[in-house]
C-alpha cells in the first residue's frame, strides 16, 4: 500500500518550506458569493513561486534528498508546472534537474523550466508518456521525483490543507480542487482531514480526461483514453493510487467542459482579478456552470497562473457572462 503522509509529516513539510514557498492568502470573492448565494473564498496558488502550488511539494522533496541523490541529480515528468517547480527548487538547492515534458507542452512553461537551468526532453503527447520515458532514464542515473505518487510531494501539497484549517471560517463546507494525477487534492484532503472533520473535498476535472470519475465508477484507478484539453495540467490518463486511496470514500468528482473551463479562465481574469491558467480555473468552472451547487461556505483552489498566450486568447474570445 502507498505510504500515506501523517499529520506530523505534513507539519514537518510546512517547517521545511517555510521561508521558501509562499503562504498564500485566502481571499473572499464577492462575485462568486453573489453568483452562488453562499460565501465563497479563493486560494490563489498562482501567486506561488513558479506560478503554481507545485513548488510546495517539489521543495519538500528536494530538501530531503540524500547526499548521493543530490550528486546524481533529479529527474521528473511533467505537463509543465511540476517541472517548473522541480527545476526552481533544484536550482536553489544546487542540484541538477532533468524534466521530460510532452511535445505539446506550452511554450511559456517550457521557457520557465529552461530559465531555471534544467535540462528538457520533449517526449510523447501527455503526462503518462513522459513518466514512462522518465523512468527509463532514471533506471540509468538520477533520482525520480513523481508529481503525485511521492509521499514527500503529497506532504508538501498538504501544507495547503493546514493553511486552510487555520484560515478558513468555522462553517467551511467544501473545497473545490482541480484534479489531474491527484497530488494537490490528496494533500488538501489529508491536511483538512487531520485537523477539521466534515469538510467535503470536491475534485473537478475536464470531461475530456476524467480519470478520477472513471476510478470513482470502477472503484479503483483505471487507465482511460483522453482527448485534448485546454487544461494541460490535468491531462492524465489515470489518477494516482495515493489520491484514490485518500479520496475513495469522499464525494464524487465534478466534470466540466472545455467551454466552461475557458469561460472560467476569463471570469478569473476579468471579475476575480487573478490570472489563472485553464487547469487552475476548473473549480470556478464548476460554480459558474452550475455543475456544483454550494450548500454552504466554499473555497476554490486556483491552482496555477501560468497562462499560455494561446489559451489567454481563447479565453478572452469567450462571450462574457451576463
Amino acid at each position: 500500500m502507498f505510504p500515506i503522509p501523517s499529520l506530523g509529516e505534513l507539519r514537518a513539510a510546512a517547517e521545511r518550506i517555510s521561508g521558501k514557498a509562499l503562504r498564500t492568502p485566502l481571499v473572499y470573492s464577492e462575485p462568486l458569493s453573489e453568483l452562488t448565494g453562499h460565501d465563497v473564498y479563493v486560494k490563489p496558488e498562482g501567486l506561488q513561486t513558479g506560478g503554481a502550488f507545485k513548488y510546495r511539494g517539489a521543495t519538500n522533496a528536494i530538501s530531503q534528498l540524500s547526499e548521493e541523490q543530490r550528486k546524481e541529480g533529479v529527474i521528473t515528468a511533467s505537463s509543465g508546472n511540476h517541472g517548473i517547480a522541480v527545476a526552481l527548487a533544484a536550482e536553489k538547492a544546487g542540484v541538477k534537474a532533468t524534466v521530460i515534458v510532452p511535445n505539446n507542452a506550452p511554450d511559456l512553461k517550457v521557457k520557465m523550466i529552461e530559465d531555471a537551468g534544467a535540462n528538457i526532453i520533449r517526449y510523447g503527447e501527455n503526462y503518462n508518456d513522459c513518466e514512462d520515458r522518465a523512468r527509463e532514464i532514471t533506471s540509468e542515473a538520477g533520482h525520480f521525483i513523481h508529481p503525485f505518487e511521492d509521499p514527500r510531494v503529497i506532504a508538501g501539497q498538504g501544507t495547503i490543507g493546514l493553511e486552510l484549517a487555520e484560515d478558513a471560517p468555522s462553517d467551511l463546507h467544501a473545497v473545490l480542487v482541480p484534479v489531474g494525477g491527484g497530488g494537490v487534492i490528496s494533500g488538501i484532503a489529508l491536511g483538512l482531514g487531520y485537523t477539521r472533520s466534515g469538510v467535503d473535498i470536491i475534485g473537478v476535472e475536464p470531461e475530456n480526461c476524467a480519470s478520477f470519475h472513471a476510478a470513482h465508477s470502477a472503484e479503483e484507478p483505471v487507465w482511460i483514453d483522453v482527448g485534448s484539453t485546454c487544461a494541460g495540467g490535468l491531462h492524465t490518463r489515470r489518477i494516482g493510487n495515493a489520491a484514490y486511496e485518500i479520496l475513495k470514500n469522499g464525494p464524487a468528482p465534478v466534470m466540466v467542459s472545455e467551454e466552461e473551463i475557458l469561460e472560467a479562465t476569463r471570469f478569473c481574469i476579468e471579475r476575480l482579478k487573478f490570472v489563472v491558467e485553464p487547469s487552475g480555473a476548473a473549480g470556478v468552472a464548476a460554480l459558474l456552470s452550475g455543475r456544483y451547487e454550494p450548500v454552504g461556505t466554499t473555497i476554490v483552489i486556483l491552482s496555477g497562473s501560468n497562462l499560455d498566450r494561446k489559451w489567454l486568447e481563447a479565453a478572452l474570445e469567450m462571450p462574457p457572462r451576463s
